[in-house]
């Protein structure tokens, strides 16, 4: 009886099956009829060809004048007195610009105060003091990147507290890092 029973589950799954494809075959069948040209492999085959031949010369127009403009150029370095690097003159962006750098000295009174960096070569400038625990140098730099520390007292190096831009500086500690814009 068990196989009787598994018998008549595939025979039913069959013709539920059969009424799917019948319902597909009739919708097919409902569908609009077109009829390809004989000669349509053919028309598709030689559009190919076409377009290959036109990208064909038009890579080798291509190759054909990078290579003339580079012995174009090429003639023109060697054999004038063109640099081979132009220089441009940006008076703009070449430019000094004024930045002033201010120390805090919140616990300590320091008798002298410094700033020194990469815009200095690292020789000390002195900064002027204000009111109190306040001290303030002015400088005039160019656009970049600099490191800097200061100095108290000449003798401890420390970075700018206020700044939160910092790198290594090989030696065990620790720069600030001042970027001045050019615009």
């Amino acid at each position: 009886m068990k196989h009787w029973r598994v018998c008549s589950v595939y025979i039913v799954e069959a013709i539920s099956m059969d009424r799917k494809e019948e319902k597909l075959i009739h919708y097919l069948e409902q569908l609009p009829q077109t009829t390809v040209p004989s000669d349509f492999s053919f028309r598709v085959m030689d559009r190919i060809e076409t377009k290959q031949q036109r990208g064909y010369w038009l890579v080798n127009f291509k190759k054909l004048a990078i290579v003339s403009l580079s012995l174009v150029f090429l003639t023109l370095v060697f054999f004038t007195d063109l640099p081979l690097f132009p220089q441009f003159n940006i008076s703009g962006l070449s430019g000094y610009r004024r930045v002033e750098l201010k120390f805090y000295a919140l616990s300590e009174n320091p008798k002298t105060v410094a700033v020194a960096g990469d815009f200095s070569d690292w020789n000390t400038l002195q900064m002027e003091k204000k009111d109190g625990n306040s001290w303030v140098i002015t400088l005039k730099v160019k656009p970049g990147k600099y490191q800097y520390s200061f100095v108290i007292d000449g003798e401890e190096w420390i970075p700018d507290p206020d700044s939160y831009r910092r790198i290594e500086d090989g030696f065990g500690g620790v720069n600030s890092v001042l970027v001045v814009n050019g615009g």
